[in-house]
């Protein structure tokens, strides 16, 4: 999806912000941001508290304690046969889904936040442990 798609698909008629860098990166309402590799969408990233739920089987991946969202991925991956993977900062991806799922600092809670990444971002080491690339920083 191009910048001016993801705006659309999002209801609105342009980000609050957009920072440049190696990598774009686009504010939107409601805490959705959404990097960019040469123009089309790669990540997107969902704020613990603000950002929209997002629901998967059930289970909230947005704003949960992070060591049940682990858990919840690997009794997910167990039962549907996903690839699991962690990154160096106790990060949980299912690489077949897009899915990882990062911790936030929220006053003194921690909480899950969950990314959306294009499966050669997952792939990549360098892009799994740098996600997400807030402020354009490489």
């Amino acid at each position: 999806m191009s910048p001016a798609e993801v705006a659309k698909a999002l209801l609105v008629p342009e980000p609050q912000g957009r920072v440049g860098g190696a990598y774009a990166q686009e504010d939107f309402p409601d805490g959705v941001k959404t990097f960019y590799d040469t123009g089309e969408l790669a990540c997107v990233a969902l704020d613990a508290v603000t950002g929209p739920q997002v629901l998967l089987s059930g289970f909230p991946l947005a704003g949960s304690d992070p060591e049940q969202g682990q858990q919840f991925l690997l009794d997910h991956a167990a039962e549907h046969g996903h690839c699991v993977l962690y990154t160096p900062d106790d990060s949980l991806s299912l690489t077949d889904l897009g899915v990882l799922l990062r911790s936030q600092q929220v006053g003194a809670a921690r909480l899950t936040r969950p990314l959306f990444v294009k499966e050669e971002w997952l792939e990549s080491q360098y892009f799994r442990d740098h996600l997400p690339l807030e402020g354009g920083s490489d």
